[in-house]
């Protein structure tokens, strides 16, 4: 397990893993289509919650935050983030079939009043300055440009507001300039390695899409599904070090303190 930090690389931390991580045999399902297969997706990403709550734990609590999960897809970091702040967040994202995977688990976890969801370009944002305690973003940066994200998302964070952000571990020394070039204090970092990925969420992956494929699946949307995960873990077995990552938590200032 490869876990480096701004507080010594030579002594990475221990992390307390989850029922559903790496050290749990997963139990194999056979999915009949799309849906089912992206629900197992979905409770293999949930392996990486520990590092979530890692990042999480970095924040001073605050009651009932307001907080922004940018780029949410199906909302795995969304519920995690729900249950670990018991305020009230609000989900954004334009796939709307991933919303409506989350819109089930929302109503399944009896978090209508608690989870909130916006169909929205994260290009598009327009809530009013300083709505948010936290403002989070699960891999969704790139999209706009790390840099960019934080000078452009600033104005949605209270002051004292956190922002966390899970982004590819490339131009790590840039991107831990930008942080304080943009006005941040950076509170933390952590970098995840490929090897936990692999480990917790592309092998996985790889052995229950073999299972399937014995199945002699017949879905088309399925079978699509299917060859685009693969390409997604034959990409990483080509350059498993793209898919080193890190959470970095930053803190905007109070201007008048």
């Amino acid at each position: 397990m490869t876990i480096y930090s701004q507080k010594g690389q030579n002594n990475p931390p221990i992390i307390q893993f989850c029922e559903t991580d790496m050290s749990k045999k997963h139990q194999p399902v056979l999915p009949v289509d799309k849906r089912t297969f992206n629900e197992l997706r979905d409770e293999l990403r949930k392996r990486l919650l520990p590092y979530l709550r890692r990042a999480f734990n970095q924040i001073r609590p605050i009651s009932r935050p307001q907080i922004l999960d940018i780029g949410c897809g199906s909302g795995v970091p969304t519920l995690e983030l729900a249950h670990l702040s018991n305020g009230e967040v609000t989900a954004l994202d334009t796939d709307g079939e991933a919303l409506q995977r989350l819109k089930t688990k929302i109503r399944q976890a009896n978090l209508e009043n608690q989870v909130h969801i916006i169909e929205k370009s994260m290009t598009q944002m327009d809530f009013p300055n300083e709505s948010f305690d936290i403002l989070w973003a699960e891999g969704s940066t790139f999209v706009i440009g790390f840099k960019n994200a934080l000078k452009s998302w600033k104005r949605f964070l209270k002051p004292n507001g956190y922002f966390v952000v899970h982004d590819e571990a490339e131009n790590l020394e840039k991107k831990l300039h930008d942080v304080t070039a943009c006005g941040y204090r950076l509170v933390d970092w952590f970098s995840i390695g490929d090897d936990i990925w692999w480990l917790n969420y592309y092998e996985p992956l790889k052995r229950e899409i073999q299972q399937i494929r014995r199945s002699n699946p017949t879905d088309p949307e399925l079978k699509t599904a299917l060859k685009r995960a693969e390409k997604e873990i034959q990409g990483y077995q080509k350059f498993p070090w793209r898919y080193r990552s890190v959470y970095f938590i930053m803190q905007k200032p109070d201007p008048s303190s």
